[in-house]
């Protein structure tokens, strides 16, 4: 079952369950009820409380129009009915919760992991062909750069980027990697930029129409 919050009271003589707006349980007992005895009410309520969550998330304000980006693709959020994983994807993003507060806490973390993946192998790709050199890779959860590059060397990259197509993704790298020479946004910075990567324009004006979009 997901979080149960347990209220006791010394005033209660029975005891109340009821389901909040996050789909989370409370639990109202008297004072000196016994552990074992809350767990076997709650396991005969088991699934009244399912059903009362369901219908509690049904009525909750939606994130916009429920939708969820990976790689560029939309997708609309489900719960699997066999899980194998925490987070998969196929024709939905399938999380295995109905507690919004934890499918928030899973998709953040899932996105975090694909983004060091797919990210770094980006990096490591333009800058073999570029000859670029770098000290280390970094994913932040930064507000408002997608990327950034460090005196030391250092790349950082917003973990929200795989949400954006990989030609998003490659611009940002590429922004990223010519920064390594050209520490502003200078002529010379720019043509860098292009010859790693010439239809940079076009993906850079992509993320400033869609990026806002890109959210958990």
């Amino acid at each position: 079952m997901e979080k149960v919050t347990i209220v006791r009271s010394m005033q209660r003589r029975s005891v109340g369950i009821q389901i909040m707006p996050d789909a989370s349980v409370t639990v109202s007992v008297p004072y000196l009820l016994p552990k074992f005895y809350i767990s076997k009410i709650l396991k005969e309520k088991e699934a009244w409380i399912q059903q009362k969550q369901q219908l509690m998330l049904a009525r909750a304000p939606q994130k916009e129009s429920n939708i969820y980006y990976y790689l560029g693709k939309e997708y609309v959020l489900g719960v699997p009915l066999n899980p194998k994983e925490i987070v998969e994807v196929a024709d939905k993003i399938y999380v295995a919760s109905r507690n919004p507060s934890l499918i928030k806490t899973y998709l953040t973390s899932w996105y975090k992991q694909q983004a060091r993946k797919i990210i770094v192998a980006r990096v490591q790709h333009y800058a073999g062909i570029s000859g670029a050199t770098y000290k280390s890779i970094a994913i932040t959860s930064a507000e408002t750069r997608w990327g950034s590059c460090s005196s030391q060397k250092t790349l950082n990259f917003n973990w929200k980027l795989v949400m954006a197509p990989i030609e998003v993704i490659d611009y940002v790298v590429c922004h990223e990697l010519a920064h390594l020479t050209e520490l502003n946004h200078s002529r010379d910075f720019w043509e860098t930029v292009r010859k790693m990567y010439p239809l940079y324009r076009e993906y850079r004006t992509w993320l400033k129409r869609h990026g806002h979009k890109f959210r958990v």
